[in-house]
């Protein structure tokens, strides 16, 4: 979720990156992993303005308690320890990447109202699982995070998105995750649009070559490579 963004005081780059990206994707979501709220500056202009949050472990769940973020605002990846998904629940975050059966599995456990789910790479189906709703397919641009990985990645989900729907599983959302939180929250303007652009064309694209409605879109950094570390 990312809410309208109003004149503060303080101003992140950030502001000028979501404003950046809109003008090319109309209405695209952006998020913000949460080792970024180690600067309290700026969590508190994403918990202020509803910016979506993508945390994943317990430390990266302490950093969005601290700092306050309401958990609608929170997507939660799943990873190895499970007993995360379970706090996570239990804070009341509802949206979750999920990779594995085992995954489903645990969320189904824990949660007593419905969840919302994004498919990562090659999860199966969550089909006739009253707690679980899939909302849309999540996917990892490679490291290097040119706009031509992201662009690959956006094709990737559209064609899994055709073939769902032939499956009578329609999906509605992607969300992309990958490169550096540097160029969305320090500034880096020529990147960012050409990355945008880049995607944008890629579901132009896509969406004509599969026949497919355009989904909503998602675009955050991916988490820093030492809190991937310490949620594995």
């Amino acid at each position: 979720m990312t809410l309208a963004l109003d004149t503060d005081d303080f101003v992140p780059a950030l502001h000028q990156s979501i404003r950046l990206m809109r003008d090319v994707l109309s209405g695209a979501g952006c998020g913000v992993p949460a080792a970024t709220l180690r600067d309290r500056s700026l969590a508190a202009w994403v918990r202020e303005h509803g910016v979506t949050v993508t945390a994943r472990g317990d430390e990266e769940l302490d950093l969005v308690q601290y700092n306050g973020v309401r958990p609608t605002q929170v997507v939660f990846r799943c990873g190895a320890q499970t007993d995360s998904i379970r706090r996570a629940v239990n804070l009341g975050v509802f949206r979750f990447i999920v990779s594995t059966e085992r995954h489903i599995g645990r969320l189904s456990e824990c949660a007593q109202r419905t969840k919302y789910v994004y498919l990562d790479d090659d999860t199966p189906l969550v089909l006739g699982n009253r707690r679980l709703k899939v909302i849309g397919l999540h996917g990892d641009v490679d490291d290097s995070g040119g706009p031509v990985e992201w662009a690959t990645e956006a094709e990737r989900l559209l064609c899994r998105s055709a073939l769902l729907k032939t499956c009578g599983s329609p999906i509605h959302r992607i969300m992309l995750s990958g490169g550096s939180s540097d160029i969305w929250v320090r500034g880096g303007g020529t990147q960012l649009s050409s990355i945008v652009s880049a995607v944008d064309e890629a579901l132009t694209e896509g969406c004509a070559r599969w026949q497919l409605a355009r989904p909503a879109v998602t675009l955050t950094p991916a988490a820093s490579a030492a809190s991937r570390t310490i949620a594995d």
